[in-house]
Formats: C-alpha cells, structure tokens, sequence
C-alpha cells in the first residue's frame, strides 16, 4: 500500500501533465483520445498534493478503448484498474517509476460520466481562495490522521469534495 505523503504544490506538475499528455496523445492517437484534463490537487495553483498526476481523458467509447487504448498501455507498464465507484465505471490506469512509486493516475472515461463533474470542484478552488485553503488544511489532516490508507483518506475528503462540487455547478448554471 502506498503512504499518504503531502507536498507543497510544484509548479512542475503542470509540465508534467504536458508531457505525459503528449505522449498518451502519440501512443493512442487522436481518434482514441478527444480531450485531455489536468484534475485534482496538483491542477490546483498552490495546493499541496500527493505528488501524483491526475489526468481525465475523454474516450469515443468503452469498447473502444479496451480494445485500442488497454492492450497499449498495459504493454507499456502501466497498471490498468476497473473503477466501478461512479457507474457506469471508468478506466483507470497508474503509471509508476522503477522504484514503484505512482506518478500519474489516467482516468478514462466517456463524456457525460459523473467523473467530469471533478472539474467544477477544480475550477472552483482555484477562483476561490479561502475555499483552496480550507481543503489544504482538511488534506493534511487527514494525511497524518490515515497515513497508509488511501481509502480512508479519500472518503475523508468526499463530503466536502461533494459540497463544493454542488455548489460550483450551481454557480455555473446560475452565472
């Protein structure tokens, strides 16, 4: 299992994402892959993260990214994950160094899955300060609350994730 470790934000993380878009992009090719997002943490100017990437890439479809995108990627050496927590699922994959350690999470999914709604809580946080803040602080606590479980720290930020994904929708829809 992988420690829960929290650093300061690393403006590097926006290259990062780059190149690892560019490449996806020339491995799967444009006809598999319609958009790329930079989400969580470290898409989040100022805010201290997990140092791992968190990509969201729009998929034409399902069956064909199993039959396209999977066999690439795992020949690759990524690690490819089934998430089912947000019917109707999605695509996850985990790129590691040699070492083990992650540095890119690659979520796959179709437009319109609930997934796409982490996009407003993004945006959110980085016009909203205070609320940047806020998370930071719930983020550190519950690092040094649950150290070497990743699931608990993640339901552990899933109200306020929830809460302010809401409100950043309705924000949207009301401007």
């Amino acid at each position: 299992m992988d420690d829960i470790v929290i650093v300061e934000y690393d403006r590097k993380w926006v290259e990062l994402f780059e190149q690892e878009a560019i490449y996806l992009r020339s491995l799967l090719g444009e006809a598999s892959i319609l958009r790329i997002e930079h989400f969580g943490s470290t898409a989040i100017p100022g805010m201290p993260a997990k140092p791992i990437i968190d990509m969201l890439v729009e998929i034409p479809s399902f069956d064909r990214a199993q039959q396209e995108a999977l066999p690439k990627l795992v020949d690759t050496g990524y690690e490819y994950l089934w998430r089912s927590d947000r019917p109707p699922g999605h695509m996850m994959f985990v790129k590691r160094l040699p070492d083990g350690k992650r540095t890119h999470h690659i979520h796959m999914a179709i437009a319109g899955h609930t997934l796409w709604e982490r996009l407003y809580f993004r945006n959110y946080l980085c016009s909203h300060p205070e609320e940047a803040t806020r998370y930071a602080q719930l983020k550190r606590d519950l690092a040094q609350k649950f150290p070497g479980d990743r699931e608990a720290y993640t339901n552990g930020k899933s109200e306020y994730v929830n809460l302010i994904t809401t409100k950043a929708k309705l924000d949207t829809i009301n401007s």
